[in-house]
């Protein structure tokens, strides 16, 4: 018989869990690109989406493009127009408002576990009207190691207060399900947003909206090592 364990947190990713972040994302790539004559279409656009940070991103598309423009040139006109681009209206995914609202009022601990920039962060979630929602918002800027590597994580259980196997995770990529898994959490992939990967393995469960969320997992909580029944 697996060990039946207490989840008492939610840690949400951002950018295709309470927002679909990716077209934009694509559009600021593909304006920083057109000054070169060139843009990434939705195939290899999901090559980038796949976990990368920024720098490996665009490393990525230097080397795929032929580009001889410098690195830093590049991340630093794209993070100008991902800036540009928040400051207009931010749509979040269905049911991501209304169960941050409801988990918020069940006094449920709740934080981000982001891997874009602070700024970036900072500016989604104004958009979203979710600022100040969250007891911790962690972000790129704040650890050492990005997705797949457990240290956002593992940064918002603790600044939680809680330990991770307390907290259930909520990612849409492979990386960032790895990261929520190495950290020790109950791992949620949700599926909603335009650029949605295939059920992953290390998902204990598997959502196609926040809509479809299950607030009993936070009160009968879940089980141990072979909890992946649940998943599909």
């Amino acid at each position: 018989m697996s060990e039946r364990r207490r989840l008492e947190a939610v840690v949400f990713d951002l950018d295709g869990v309470l927002w679909d972040g990716e077209p934009l994302y694509q559009r600021a790539f593909n304006l920083v690109l057109a000054d070169y004559g060139h843009a990434l279409d939705d195939e290899a656009y999901g090559h980038v989406i796949a976990g990368l940070s920024v720098e490996e991103s665009w490393g990525w598309v230097r080397e795929r493009l032929g580009l001889s423009v410098p690195m830093e040139e590049l991340v630093a006109a794209y993070h100008q127009a991902v800036l540009a681009l928040l400051r207009g209206p931010v749509e979040p995914l269905p049911g991501a408002r209304a169960l941050v609202e409801r988990l918020r009022a069940l006094r449920v601990p709740l934080a981000v576990a982001s891997s874009s920039l602070r700024e970036w962060v900072e500016a989604a979630l104004r958009g979203l009207g979710l600022d100040g929602a969250f007891g911790a918002v962690v972000t790129a800027s704040d650890v050492a190691r990005a997705k797949p590597a457990p240290d956002l994580y593992l940064a918002a259980a603790a600044r939680l207060g809680l330990p991770p196997e307390r907290c259930i995770a909520i990612e849409d990529t492979p990386t960032g399900l790895q990261a929520a898994r190495a950290a020790g959490m109950f791992v949620v992939q949700l599926r909603a947003a335009s650029f949605a990967f295939a059920p992953q393995p290390e998902a204990d469960l598997v959502l196609e909206s926040l809509e479809d969320f299950d607030l009993s997992l936070l009160s009968a909580g879940a089980e141990g090592p072979a909890r992946r029944e649940n998943a599909r």
